[in-house]
């Protein structure tokens, strides 16, 4: 297979605890290991090089009992993983071959992750960590000390948190909340190539890791149930998996390391907790799920923050902790098509009503009276939520907001440029979000950054903080995770639309940065005066684009003054 066989555009960042890595000769002799990696496999692994293309899957036993998937490359195809020093340093020397295994379920701390992302009460996260790998419920149940009745009502809620329809499907939406971001089950013919299955098998065994059942298979299929059960039992020999959850998660670590092999978007994480505090909330009636980072505490008064159309909840760790130290409970929520959040499901649904009826789900899911909106963007969502839900709406702080292209003039520097070809173009806004998918890369974002607010004292003033970059780097990568859906309808809506008029704007703020490098001072002013009526506007001359980061205590405050 060649390294540009895997299509894999969208950012992935994956928690170093999950990777584990070895350097071996080209005839298979152990060279240097991670100590994970000789855990896992022992010393007699002898992986066999890539018979044709760049690199190869194989599914090993492991010490445990277990099956993992190691991705195998030359060490030139394997200088872009995400290697430790002394394996990427054997790969410099006399290595023939570099091994890659993702194992993130081997680590208690990232299975402990996944059950919190999904918000599992501490019963169902042991009933579901004592199951993974096996479908006993009833040996389940033993293992985490609890009665088999105990058990089945707590998978039951964990299955109906997460969305999932089976015990395999569960897997795989615990794999979305181990903090790597999104994935999609690898292409039934690259997967096939890459484990050495036939297209049926390995379609056989993505269909299992959605959750569905063997006739739903066999119908998708267009094949007989005898024949997807003759499937299925070769897929366990030549996997090594005894069941459906085990099989999941082979295809699961498969496709996370097929995007490795073909990614140059990869980042990995030297800890979980420096990831975002994913949480994940199932939708009702399979209406997809809605991603969110609860920052806390519990205590503090609840304040939604709204991510900017190039940037996700994973939010400037300055702000955080300002909001926080003013009494609030920072929860940044991904709109429809943004993140992890999934775009909406209904028919001719518009993303910012499906947005607000994503933020009034999470404002009952987590029992809140009422809460605060910091919007960096989104400003048609927030509208339409304090409009739909006035009785959860405890007022709004409106950063830089859109002005609408007939009352904007300001041309100039790159983010003005791509400004100028949306709003005269809009047929570029699909191929302006795949390039920006493209180059969602650490490097290469953190340039586009600084090139686009470089007309901004402030802003590059604030980007010279190492953390201000490195948080601002990683929300952008968010953005695309699984689609560009979300920026695509957004910026389609942006042409032409003009905010609403509310009855009474006095429970809005509208914060401006005069060095925003995307608008005029001034410019657009009588339009947010004539549709908020009322509201208070603060200018900060000393600001910019990113006021949020420059600025955070002047943001908190007047967050924590909204009444």
């Amino acid at each position: 297979m060649s390294p540009d066989a895997a299509a894999a555009g969208a950012p992935l960042s994956l928690p170093a605890q999950a990777l584990a890595s070895a350097a071996f000769t080209r005839s298979g002799r152990l060279i240097l290991a991670d100590p994970v990696f000789t855990q896992t496999f022992g010393s007699d692994l002898q992986p066999a090089p890539p018979a044709v293309g760049a690199w190869r899957l194989s599914a090993e036993p492991c010490l445990d009992g277990d099956t993992a998937v190691v991705l195998v490359a030359a060490p030139l195809a394997a200088r872009r993983w995400p290697l430790s020093p002394a394996i990427a340093a054997a790969g410099e020397g006399e290595a023939g071959l570099i091994v890659l295994t993702y194992r993130p379920f081997a680590h208690p701390s990232l299975v402990q992750r996944a059950c919190d992302g999904w918000r599992l009460t501490s019963l169902e996260g042991r009933v579901v960590a004592a199951l993974l790998g096996r479908d006993n419920l009833r040996a389940a149940a033993r293992s985490a000390g609890v009665a088999y009745e105990t058990a089945r009502e707590a998978i039951a809620s964990a299955l109906r948190k997460a969305g999932a329809r089976r015990q395999a499907d569960l897997v795989r939406r615990l794999h979305m909340a181990v903090g790597l971001g999104d994935f999609d089950l690898a292409e039934t013919g690259l997967l096939a190539q890459a484990l050495g299955l036939s297209q049926r098998q390995a379609g056989v065994g993505r269909l299992v890791a959605m959750g569905l059942t063997r006739p739903e298979i066999a119908a998708t299929l267009q094949v007989s149930e005898h024949v997807v059960k003759a499937e299925l039992k070769r897929l366990f020999e030549v996997l090594g998996v005894r069941t459906a959850g085990a099989l999941s998660e082979v295809v699961v670590q498969a496709s996370v390391l097929l995007a490795v092999a073909g990614a140059d978007n990869l980042a990995h994480a030297a800890q979980a907790d420096e990831l975002r505090p994913l949480r994940l909330l199932a939708r009702p009636d399979g209406g997809g799920r809605i991603a969110l980072s609860d920052y806390g505490p519990a205590s503090g008064a609840p304040t939604f923050l709204m991510h900017s159309a190039l940037t996700g909840s994973l939010i400037d760790r300055g702000l955080i902790g300002a909001l926080q130290r003013r009494g609030l409970r920072p929860i940044a929520i991904e709109r429809p098509g943004f993140g992890l959040t999934d775009p909406p499901q209904g028919e001719g649904e518009v993303g910012a009503q499906r947005a607000a009826a994503d933020m009034a789900l999470v404002a009952g899911a987590l029992r809140l009276k009422s809460v605060r909106l910091l919007c960096r963007g989104g400003e048609a969502a927030a509208l339409a939520f304090a409009e739909t839900y006035p009785q959860l709406f405890a007022g709004g702080v409106l950063l830089n907001p859109f002005r609408p292209y007939e009352v904007d003039t300001r041309w100039d520097g790159l983010m003005n440029m791509a400004k100028r070809m949306i709003s005269a173009q809009p047929q570029l806004i699909e191929p302006i979000a795949a390039f920006l998918v493209r180059r969602a890369s650490p490097k290469s974002m953190a340039g586009i950054v600084r090139e686009a607010v470089k007309a901004s004292p402030a802003d590059l003033a604030a980007l010279e903080d190492p953390r201000v970059l490195a948080d601002y780097v990683a929300s952008a990568r968010l953005a695309a995770l699984a689609t560009p859906w979300g920026f695509i309808q957004e910026q389609s809506g942006y042409i032409g639309w003009r905010p609403p008029t509310l009855a009474d704007g006095r429970s809005w703020t509208r914060m401006v940065g005069e060095q925003d490098v995307l608008y005029l001072p001034g410019e657009g002013d009588e339009v947010w005066d004539t549709a908020l009526p009322g509201h208070q506007v603060i200018r900060v001359p000393e600001a910019g684009r990113l006021i949020h980061a420059s600025h955070p205590e002047i943001v908190a405050a007047a967050t924590a003054a909204l009444v």
